[in-house]
């Protein structure tokens, strides 16, 4: 990624030390709404992908693992075991049911939950799945993509930075963020700018790239200025330089959003103003609305019954996936 869009990113000037990702900081302590427990001391872990097909999602998500081991002082962050490694098929042994998800779930002093998922299986289907919830305390939008293939072609990809306030740039206009009627498809100016480059140069790369409708329950979640969402054609296939341009894309925006959301924490006070209070509670707001709408894609829970059974789906989709509830925690402790 450019250092041109990293500085847009973090609003950093030209003569700034080219740490993208900040300095390090260790979790605030202040009392936020409700705060975490103590995170592990111990280093991230790892996950098993042997036997994931290799291809566009492989190296994506790979991509974006060696990145986060990079950010700050991260460690894991609390997943079930057996959600955090699944290895499943239905209770009638068809074939094209065996499913296999390998998650990593980390979270650090920016963000409280960076959740990255490979999964394949299904008679051929391979998916990537990224989430980065950002500590309802640091004002910043939710990173989400996912890229879908099958049998190698990619056929779904999506990159956003949702969110979760009207004006990235006021903590008051958070209040109304949640309501599913108001217009907070404003992300913060330095990540539009940022999204924008970065989509030309997707452009430049494939110019014949066309986005792809958005599905119902996300329009109210997803922003105009940085989501992206291409469905390659088969022609596509095997070059792939549409999903390739794609990847690209997706990455310079976890870049430059990670650079964000790690300066934005890096900046943040010690002690909260009554707006701050607000805009806190807000986004949490926000974030717990931003999962209850993706819940609503019935696509994934029907794909996960069959092999998992619907009480594991369940605890899966609302434990792992998409787990931010009005009792969510909004600050790390030491």
């Amino acid at each position: 990624m450019s250092s041109a869009v990293l500085r847009a990113a973090t609003g950093a000037s030209a003569s700034r030390p080219s740490d993208a990702l900040g300095a390090s900081r260790g979790p605030r302590v202040a009392w936020r709404g409700c705060v975490a427990a103590r995170a592990s001391s111990a280093g991230p872990s790892d996950w098993d992908l042997a036997g994931a097909p290799d291809g566009v999602v492989l190296r994506l998500a790979k991509r974006l693992e060696r990145a986060w081991r990079e950010l700050p002082d991260v460690a894991d962050a609390p997943c079930a075991p057996d959600l955090k490694s699944v290895d499943a098929i239905a209770e009638d042994g068809d074939p094209t049911t065996a499913v296999r998800i390998e998650n990593l779930v980390f979270t650090n002093a920016a963000f409280r939950k960076m959740h990255l998922e490979v999964a394949w299986g299904l008679g051929g289907l391979e998916v990537m799945h990224v989430v980065m919830y950002p500590w309802a305390s640091v004002a910043a939008p939710i990173y989400a993509a996912d890229l879908v293939a099958f049998n190698g072609r990619v056929t779904l990809c999506i990159a956003d930075v949702c969110p979760t306030a009207r004006n990235g740039d006021s903590p008051g206009a958070d209040r109304v963020a949640s309501e599913p009627n108001a217009n907070i498809h404003d992300v913060p100016k330095p990540l539009a700018a940022a999204a924008a480059s970065l989509r030309d140069a997707m452009l430049a790369r494939a110019p014949s790239i066309e986005p792809r409708g958005i599905p119902d329950w996300g329009v109210p979640i997803l922003s105009q200025e940085a989501c992206v969402c291409v469905g390659p054609p088969k022609d596509d296939f095997p070059e792939q330089k549409q999903a390739e341009a794609f990847a690209e894309y997706a990455f310079g925006l976890f870049e430059a959003y990670a650079a964000y959301a790690t300066e934005t924490a890096r900046r943040s006070s010690e002690t909260e103003t009554d707006d701050e209070r607000l805009a806190t509670r807000a986004r949490l707001a926000a974030q717990t609305f931003f999962c209850e709408k993706q819940l609503e894609n019935d696509k994934t829970r029907k794909a996960l019954e069959r092999s998992m059974g619907a009480e594991r789906t369940d605890r899966y989709m609302t434990q792992v996936l998409f787990d931010v509830n009005e009792r969510t925690p909004t600050e790390a402790v030491r």
